[in-house]
């Protein structure tokens, strides 16, 4: 009888263990999975191209700005981009410096100046510079015209040859009435990827930016700005703070 019992008592522990050793291993196969923060801004360049460099180089250094200084535009490599408002916001890396900056738009044989603005950034970081509409009721950028900005870092306001100097381009479009129908939805991040897929580089970037301002803790957005600016080959101010707008 002590022998039935015993047999009795292996069988329970055993069937026991048996419950026990999958529920565990269970527990072991299954990894665990990576927080995602964002999703990519998929942005899809036009087919447009400019001449020049987005790239102005180093300055030799002065007194206002040391060797080894330079500025980044935040455009693509193409070194234009589209946009489908007469006052569209050009932003640009400013590093640490005391000199100032002189914005400038003018028409695509630079014969005409469309704007121009002088300013000296707070602090080194990515600022805004927003082309008003024009105080005379004309479009300050046309559709379909192609205008030329710079951005030239004042190094030595009795030489200007001696400024730091990048240039791009900004051409305006009509928008057709799909993308009009799909810039309907009042929610940013819709407009986003529209702006994105469309290949309208201001829009995007200045929409990712008023994003990132009004929410500047989230870490989605700050995600998907800095795949957008990589993604642009702009590795080197990806992570850059937004100090404007102007």
């Amino acid at each position: 009888m002590k022998r039935f019992q015993h047999l009795a008592t292996l069988a329970i522990g055993f069937a026991a263990i048996a419950l026990t050793v999958p529920s565990s291993l269970a527990g072991m196969r299954t990894p665990s999975r990576p927080i995602v923060l964002s999703q990519n801004v998929n942005f899809k360049p036009p087919d447009v191209t400019a001449p020049g460099s987005r790239q102005g180089g180093t300055h030799r250094g002065s007194k206002l700005c040391p060797a080894g200084l330079s500025i980044t535009p935040l455009v693509p490599p193409t070194n234009i981009g589209l946009t489908l408002t007469e006052s569209p916001t050009i932003f640009v890396y400013v590093p640490p410096t005391p000199a100032q900056i002189e914005f400038t738009v003018l028409t695509d044989n630079e014969e005409k100046v469309v704007y121009e603005k002088t300013f000296k950034a707070d602090k080194s970081g990515i600022v805004g510079v927003n082309v008003p509409v024009s105080s005379d009721n004309n479009k300050s950028l046309e559709v379909g015209k192609r205008y030329v900005w710079s951005f030239s870092m004042i190094c030595d306001p009795e030489d200007r040859s001696a400024d730091l100097v990048v240039k791009g381009f900004v051409q305006r479009i009509e928008p057709q009435a799909t993308l009009k129908s799909d810039l309907a939805n009042s929610d940013q991040m819709t407009k986003l990827d529209v702006y994105a897929k469309n290949g309208i580089w201001y829009e995007t970037l200045t929409t990712l930016a008023q994003m990132r301002r009004q929410t500047p803790g989230d870490a989605k957005l700050t995600a998907k700005w800095t795949q957008l600016l990589q993604s642009q080959g702009l590795e080197s101010v990806a992570t850059q703070p937004l100090v404007g707008p102007l």
